[in-house]
């Protein structure tokens, strides 16, 4: 069993929300893994059985998540500075080289601190940094858990987006 192959059950408009993703080969993954032997295997598992593009529902709209063939360094490919090493009003800067797996369609990014256990993370235009409490995995199923909210945080089968608002895994 394919670790996301159920992504679908999260959401009624699962299938019209990932139809836009392909999937990448095992060499492509292969490849990126020793690039980034560290990074976490929930996001490589999903990179091959998913894949990149957009997730949205349909052609009009604008996508929730846009998700990157590779990752991508955030300092000098994304922003062009280095001010997601600056600490924030809420919290302290990345704590190591911050690469990047996606972005909305307001130029909020999201990401892994390889200073920082790889931990998950979201940068807004202002380069402030918010960890979340998610793996790879639980962002992604929270994703069309809280659709067209974004999740920041799951436990004990819960997901919460910034808003504070509470969403109960399906059954």
């Amino acid at each position: 069993m394919n670790m996301y192959e159920n992504l679908e059950a999260f959401n009624a408009l699962g299938y019209a929300l990932l139809e836009r993703l392909t999937p990448i080969t095992s060499g492509e993954v292969s490849v990126m893994q020793q690039q980034w032997p560290a990074a976490p295997g929930d996001y490589f598992a999903f990179m091959q059985e998913r894949g990149h593009g957009e997730i949205k529902e349909d052609d009009s709209e604008l996508p929730l998540v846009t998700i990157l063939p590779t990752l991508c360094p955030a300092a000098a490919d994304y922003f062009g500075d280095d001010g997601i090493y600056k600490d924030g009003p809420y919290e302290p800067g990345a704590r190591g080289e911050m690469w990047l797996f996606g972005w909305d369609s307001a130029g909020i990014a999201f990401g892994f601190d390889s200073g920082d256990n790889w931990r998950l993370l979201e940068i807004d235009n202002m380069r402030w940094i918010t960890r979340l409490d998610l793996s790879f995995c639980q962002f992604v199923e929270g994703l069309l858990v809280c659709y067209p909210q974004r999740p920041v945080s799951f436990a004990n089968g819960v997901w919460r987006d910034s808003g504070d608002v509470s969403y109960n895994a399906p059954t």
